[in-house]
Protein backbone atom coordinates (compact mmCIF):
# COMPACT_ATOMS: atom_id res chain seq x y z
CA UNK A 1 0.00 0.00 0.00
CA UNK A 2 1.16 3.27 -1.11
CA UNK A 3 1.41 6.18 2.17
CA UNK A 4 -0.49 9.26 1.05
CA UNK A 5 2.12 11.16 3.55
CA UNK A 6 4.88 12.54 1.80
CA UNK A 7 8.27 10.77 2.08
CA UNK A 8 9.95 12.75 5.25
CA UNK A 9 7.19 14.31 6.28
CA UNK A 10 6.46 14.06 10.01
CA UNK A 11 3.01 12.58 11.55
CA UNK A 12 0.90 14.58 13.61
CA UNK A 13 2.24 13.11 16.87
CA UNK A 14 5.84 14.04 15.94
CA UNK A 15 4.72 17.45 14.86
CA UNK A 16 3.64 17.82 18.35
CA UNK A 17 7.04 16.47 19.79
CA UNK A 18 9.07 19.05 17.41
CA UNK A 19 6.71 21.94 18.41
CA UNK A 20 7.38 21.08 21.87
CA UNK A 21 11.17 20.74 21.71
CA UNK A 22 10.95 24.21 19.61
CA UNK A 23 8.85 26.15 22.36
CA UNK A 24 11.04 24.22 25.13
CA UNK A 25 14.39 25.80 23.15
CA UNK A 26 13.16 29.27 23.17
CA UNK A 27 11.27 29.80 26.46
CA UNK A 28 13.95 31.42 28.18
CA UNK A 29 13.96 34.11 25.95
CA UNK A 30 11.51 36.61 27.28
CA UNK A 31 10.78 38.16 24.08
CA UNK A 32 9.17 35.29 22.43
CA UNK A 33 7.48 33.64 25.63
CA UNK A 34 4.01 35.03 24.76
CA UNK A 35 4.49 33.55 20.99
CA UNK A 36 5.21 30.25 22.60
CA UNK A 37 2.44 30.12 24.89
CA UNK A 38 -0.08 31.01 22.24
CA UNK A 39 1.64 28.03 20.06
CA UNK A 40 1.42 25.82 23.34
CA UNK A 41 -1.96 26.49 23.83
CA UNK A 42 -3.16 25.80 20.52
CA UNK A 43 -1.07 22.47 20.37
CA UNK A 44 -2.92 21.42 23.61
CA UNK A 45 0.32 21.60 25.41
CA UNK A 46 -1.71 23.28 28.06
CA UNK A 47 -5.36 23.05 28.47
CA UNK A 48 -7.91 25.26 27.76
CA UNK A 49 -10.39 26.84 30.68
CA UNK A 50 -14.00 27.37 29.97
CA UNK A 51 -13.49 31.04 31.99
CA UNK A 52 -11.37 33.69 30.44
CA UNK A 53 -9.00 35.75 32.36
CA UNK A 54 -9.68 39.86 32.72
CA UNK A 55 -7.31 42.27 32.43
CA UNK A 56 -8.13 46.07 32.93
CA UNK A 57 -5.25 48.79 32.55
CA UNK A 58 -6.53 52.20 33.93
CA UNK A 59 -4.56 55.45 33.60
CA UNK A 60 -5.87 59.10 33.83
CA UNK A 61 -7.46 59.88 30.97
CA UNK A 62 -7.44 56.70 28.84
CA UNK A 63 -5.66 58.34 26.01
CA UNK A 64 -2.00 57.31 26.22
CA UNK A 65 -0.64 54.58 28.77
CA UNK A 66 -3.67 52.49 29.55
CA UNK A 67 -4.73 53.00 25.81
CA UNK A 68 -1.02 51.37 24.81
CA UNK A 69 -0.89 48.75 27.53
CA UNK A 70 -4.60 47.53 26.39
CA UNK A 71 -3.62 47.56 22.39
CA UNK A 72 0.13 46.02 23.23
CA UNK A 73 -1.62 42.61 25.46
CA UNK A 74 -4.66 42.38 23.28
CA UNK A 75 -1.64 41.43 21.02
CA UNK A 76 0.37 39.58 22.81
CA UNK A 77 -2.63 37.29 24.17
CA UNK A 78 -3.89 36.74 20.76
CA UNK A 79 -5.46 33.43 20.61
CA UNK A 80 -6.00 32.73 24.17
CA UNK A 81 -8.50 32.88 26.28
CA UNK A 82 -7.98 36.62 27.84
CA UNK A 83 -9.91 39.51 27.92
CA UNK A 84 -8.37 42.97 27.85
CA UNK A 85 -9.49 46.40 28.58
CA UNK A 86 -8.50 49.89 29.42
CA UNK A 87 -10.67 52.85 31.12
CA UNK A 88 -9.72 56.36 32.75
CA UNK A 89 -9.87 58.06 36.43
CA UNK A 90 -10.65 61.53 34.48
CA UNK A 91 -12.24 60.93 31.11
CA UNK A 92 -14.18 63.91 29.59
CA UNK A 93 -16.24 62.00 26.51
CA UNK A 94 -15.14 59.39 23.85
CA UNK A 95 -11.76 60.67 22.35
CA UNK A 96 -8.97 59.06 20.26
CA UNK A 97 -5.54 58.83 21.22
CA UNK A 98 -3.57 62.04 20.52
CA UNK A 99 -1.82 61.38 16.98
CA UNK A 100 2.20 61.05 19.04
CA UNK A 101 0.88 58.01 21.02
CA UNK A 102 -0.86 56.71 17.97
CA UNK A 103 2.27 57.13 16.19
CA UNK A 104 4.68 56.06 18.81
CA UNK A 105 2.35 52.67 18.78
CA UNK A 106 2.99 52.59 14.82
CA UNK A 107 6.70 52.29 15.54
CA UNK A 108 6.04 48.99 17.69
CA UNK A 109 3.61 47.67 15.24
CA UNK A 110 0.21 48.50 17.20
CA UNK A 111 -2.94 49.99 15.94
CA UNK A 112 -4.54 52.62 18.27
CA UNK A 113 -6.83 53.58 15.04
CA UNK A 114 -10.12 52.66 16.44
CA UNK A 115 -9.38 53.28 20.09
CA UNK A 116 -11.48 55.74 22.27
CA UNK A 117 -11.35 56.66 25.71
CA UNK A 118 -13.59 55.41 27.84
CA UNK A 119 -14.17 56.20 31.66
CA UNK A 120 -13.63 53.82 34.79
CA UNK A 121 -17.24 54.13 35.96
CA UNK A 122 -18.19 51.93 32.96
CA UNK A 123 -15.79 49.38 33.51
CA UNK A 124 -16.70 46.04 34.99
CA UNK A 125 -14.28 45.64 38.38
CA UNK A 126 -16.03 43.32 39.81
CA UNK A 127 -15.41 40.40 37.52
CA UNK A 128 -11.82 41.78 37.06
CA UNK A 129 -9.17 39.40 37.33
CA UNK A 130 -6.55 42.08 37.22
CA UNK A 131 -6.79 45.82 37.19
CA UNK A 132 -3.19 47.20 36.69
CA UNK A 133 -2.20 51.25 36.87
CA UNK A 134 0.49 53.51 35.94
CA UNK A 135 0.59 56.19 39.14
CA UNK A 136 -0.82 55.35 42.50
CA UNK A 137 -3.85 57.73 42.51
CA UNK A 138 -5.16 54.94 40.03
CA UNK A 139 -4.77 52.19 42.22
CA UNK A 140 -6.05 54.02 44.50
CA UNK A 141 -9.42 54.93 42.77
CA UNK A 142 -9.81 51.82 41.89
CA UNK A 143 -9.47 50.39 44.78
CA UNK A 144 -11.69 52.82 46.99
CA UNK A 145 -13.80 54.56 44.60
CA UNK A 146 -14.58 51.60 42.78
CA UNK A 147 -14.33 48.62 44.90
CA UNK A 148 -11.95 46.80 42.99
CA UNK A 149 -10.19 43.81 44.81
CA UNK A 150 -6.55 45.54 46.59
CA UNK A 151 -5.13 41.75 46.06
CA UNK A 152 -5.75 42.24 42.47
CA UNK A 153 -4.93 45.91 42.03
CA UNK A 154 -1.66 47.03 41.21
CA UNK A 155 1.09 49.58 38.82
CA UNK A 156 2.20 47.60 36.45
CA UNK A 157 6.18 47.82 37.00
CA UNK A 158 4.96 46.62 40.85
CA UNK A 159 3.41 43.42 39.67
CA UNK A 160 5.99 42.65 37.03
CA UNK A 161 8.97 42.70 39.71
CA UNK A 162 6.95 40.74 41.92
CA UNK A 163 5.86 37.94 39.49
CA UNK A 164 9.68 37.90 38.37
CA UNK A 165 10.66 37.79 41.95
CA UNK A 166 8.92 34.87 42.80
CA UNK A 167 9.99 31.60 42.91
CA UNK A 168 11.01 28.92 40.04
CA UNK A 169 8.10 26.60 39.37
CA UNK A 170 9.61 23.39 40.38
CA UNK A 171 6.66 21.13 39.72
CA UNK A 172 4.35 20.16 36.57
CA UNK A 173 1.09 22.55 37.04
CA UNK A 174 -2.48 20.59 35.31
CA UNK A 175 -2.27 22.70 32.44
CA UNK A 176 -4.87 25.02 32.80
CA UNK A 177 -3.87 28.42 31.92
CA UNK A 178 -6.05 30.92 33.13
CA UNK A 179 -6.13 28.35 36.88
CA UNK A 180 -2.19 28.66 36.85
CA UNK A 181 -2.32 32.58 35.67
CA UNK A 182 -4.54 33.26 38.83
CA UNK A 183 -2.67 30.93 40.95
CA UNK A 184 0.51 33.43 39.61
CA UNK A 185 -0.92 36.25 40.50
CA UNK A 186 -2.96 35.27 44.30
CA UNK A 187 1.11 34.21 45.14
CA UNK A 188 2.40 37.75 43.74
CA UNK A 189 -0.43 39.26 46.17
CA UNK A 190 1.01 36.95 49.31
CA UNK A 191 4.07 38.61 48.07
CA UNK A 192 3.17 42.11 48.18
CA UNK A 193 4.71 43.36 51.42
CA UNK A 194 7.97 43.04 49.65
CA UNK A 195 6.79 44.53 46.98
CA UNK A 196 5.61 47.52 47.91
CA UNK A 197 5.60 50.74 45.10
CA UNK A 198 8.58 52.82 44.29
CA UNK A 199 8.88 56.13 42.87
CA UNK A 200 10.21 53.95 40.14
CA UNK A 201 6.99 52.18 39.50
CA UNK A 202 5.12 55.37 38.29
CA UNK A 203 4.82 55.77 34.62
CA UNK A 204 3.96 59.75 33.76
CA UNK A 205 1.79 60.95 31.65
CA UNK A 206 3.45 61.47 28.32
CA UNK A 207 0.17 63.44 27.16
CA UNK A 208 1.09 67.20 26.01
CA UNK A 209 4.90 66.44 26.03
CA UNK A 210 7.47 65.56 23.17
CA UNK A 211 7.71 62.64 20.10
CA UNK A 212 10.34 61.50 21.73
CA UNK A 213 8.73 61.05 25.01
CA UNK A 214 5.55 59.20 23.81
CA UNK A 215 7.93 56.79 22.45
CA UNK A 216 10.24 56.27 25.25
CA UNK A 217 7.10 55.55 27.48
CA UNK A 218 5.31 53.65 24.63
CA UNK A 219 8.83 51.26 24.60
CA UNK A 220 8.84 51.29 28.62
CA UNK A 221 4.96 49.50 28.23
CA UNK A 222 5.36 47.98 25.73
CA UNK A 223 8.40 46.02 27.43
CA UNK A 224 6.66 45.73 30.76
CA UNK A 225 3.65 44.09 29.21
CA UNK A 226 5.79 41.59 27.28
CA UNK A 227 7.00 40.84 30.65
CA UNK A 228 3.73 40.55 32.39
CA UNK A 229 2.55 38.19 29.81
CA UNK A 230 5.37 36.47 30.42
CA UNK A 231 5.08 36.02 34.07
CA UNK A 232 1.28 35.54 33.59
CA UNK A 233 0.62 33.12 31.22
CA UNK A 234 3.68 30.78 31.28
CA UNK A 235 3.50 27.81 29.55
CA UNK A 236 2.77 25.10 31.96
CA UNK A 237 4.14 21.34 31.94
CA UNK A 238 7.54 21.18 30.54
CA UNK A 239 7.97 24.43 29.54
CA UNK A 240 7.42 25.40 33.45
CA UNK A 241 10.79 23.04 33.93
CA UNK A 242 12.92 25.08 32.02
CA UNK A 243 15.15 27.14 34.33
CA UNK A 244 14.21 30.82 35.09
CA UNK A 245 17.00 33.64 34.10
Amino acid sequence: MVSDTPEGCCSPPEVVQAARASIIAVITDASRIPVMVVAAYRLGLVHPSESRFTILFVCTGNQCRSALAEVITRSLTEGLPVEVSSAGTDVLGSVPSPKRTRKAASKLGYDLGEHRSRPLADADLDSADLVVGFEVPHVATAVIERGADRSKTWLLPQLVRALEGGPAESQRSSGDLIAGARSRLARAAERRSSASPMMGDQIADPMGRSARTHESTARTIDDLCRRLVAGLFRATGAVDEQPRR
